[in-house]
């Protein structure tokens, strides 16, 4: 893949997305209070001096977490999204890559990418300067990027007589993700495809495959954990909180057997 095309991908989905980008199902109450309480933790543990976020977009790191940090930077590719972050004294952004970040070595505490490794074809690159930039003992969290395990299961689902029912919107949204941007924010199909790289050409977001990259650029102490399982959401409307925790707890209990039953990582590792 051409990484300039898929820059330009990036660009115009974001670009079109931007306006509407509150309407994504993670600024949901129930991730903003997990969200909320992990960056609460990260400042905690590392003094809560400087955090970079990696494709900040809109400033969803930025609304949680701007009065536990001193300083917070972002960067991101796309002006629309910038144009869109909430003023702040101690927060700045600009116009850059997550292969190319235009800082200092060591200069952060923590270092957050939301909803972004998905969307960047040479994850090695972004990876390593997110290290770079990282102080000694900093931290960087990723989240909200989909796991290639749930993404090769699901399909295989399609060879059964019927699907459980609480598995139909799940398989209904991933075989339609593209056509649904392109009814929604009216992009193309081709274009979602390119901005979301890792999905659909690359898929090398799988638990072995991130774990080996992070070693790479120098992380450790890697913590995965697999989150959003299939029919959460069905089960916290009929249910609620405390049957998706249990589920969630079970589930987890069982992995890695289980780890194809989950959407997304939340991923940590130490400089």
């Amino acid at each position: 893949m051409d990484p300039s095309e898929i820059k330009k991908a990036n660009i115009e989905f974001h670009s079109r997305l931007a306006s509407k980008y509150r309407e994504q199902p993670f600024f949901r109450p129930e991730n903003l209070r997990r969200v909320r309480s992990l960056l609460s933790s990260m400042a905690a543990e590392t003094g809560g001096g400087r955090l970079l976020d990696i494709g900040c977009g809109t400033g969803f790191i930025f609304d949680l977490g701007h009065d536990l940090f001193a300083q917070l930077d972002g960067i991101d590719i796309t002006p629309q999204m910038l144009d869109l972050v909430t003023p702040r004294p101690n927060v700045r952004t600009r116009i850059a890559a997550a292969e190319a970040l235009p800082f200092e070595d060591a200069t952060f505490d923590v270092v957050t990418m939301y909803s972004v490794l998905h969307h960047l074809p040479d994850l090695a690159s972004a990876l390593h300067e997110a290290r770079r930039v990282l102080r000694p003992g900093g931290i960087l969290y990723a989240d909200e990027s989909p796991s290639r395990h749930y993404l090769d299961a699901l399909p295989r689902l399609s060879a059964l007589p019927a699907l459980p029912p609480a598995l139909v919107p799940e398989f209904d949204r991933l075989a339609n993700d593209a056509r649904t941007f392109s009814e929604l924010y009216q992009i193309s199909p081709n274009i979602t495809r390119l901005a979301m790289v890792q999905n659909y050409y690359v898929g090398g977001l799988t638990e072995e495959n991130l774990r080996e990259l992070l070693a790479a650029a120098g992380f450790s102490n890697v913590s995965i954990r697999f989150r959003r399982f299939a029919g959460e959401d069905d089960l916290r409307r009929r249910r609620g909180e405390s049957a998706v925790a249990e589920v969630q707890s079970y589930l987890s209990s069982v992995l890695p057997i289980s780890r194809a039953l989950f959407k997304f990582f939340e991923l940590k590792a130490h400089s």
